[in-house]
């Protein structure tokens, strides 16, 4: 759910990884966009398909795979996602508002894919040289 600057309620933190997802399973996330603005909502690595929009069958321009979709406020989305591919339970992927202004605001959370003894790590922290 988008609301104000904030995606399930919470405004984007780097160090955080807000869910891992094991690698080849298909999750069906549901989208709302309930703040106002239009969102173009994207997923890293990841393509998926719009079952429905409001309950009912999309029109054709949102058929097909896609990585991003355009929200219309107050459209409920359910996304079809399959996650495959590279693993690792350290390097999260973002999934976010294409708007950068809704991104600079904290629009944005990451995930990480799972093998299948894998457990969410923890975002390496950057190193700073003087």
């Amino acid at each position: 759910m988008l609301a104000s600057d904030q995606i399930n309620g919470r405004s984007t933190a780097m160090d955080r990884i807000d869910f891992g997802v094991r690698e080849g399973t298909v999750e069906v996330w549901d989208v709302v966009n309930d703040n106002g603005f239009l969102h173009n909502f994207h997923v890293h690595d990841v393509q998926f398909q719009v079952l429905t929009v409001d309950g009912g069958k999309p029109q054709p321009h949102l058929r097909g795979w896609k990585d991003t979709v355009l929200l219309v406020q107050g459209k409920h989305y359910r996304l079809a996602m399959r996650f495959r591919g590279h693993t690792d339970p350290n390097t999260p992927y973002m999934y976010h508002c294409h708007l950068l202004q809704h991104e600079d605001n904290g629009m944005m959370g990451q995930s990480v894919v799972l093998g299948e003894d894998e457990k969410v790590g923890a975002v390496p922290q950057t190193h700073q040289h003087s």
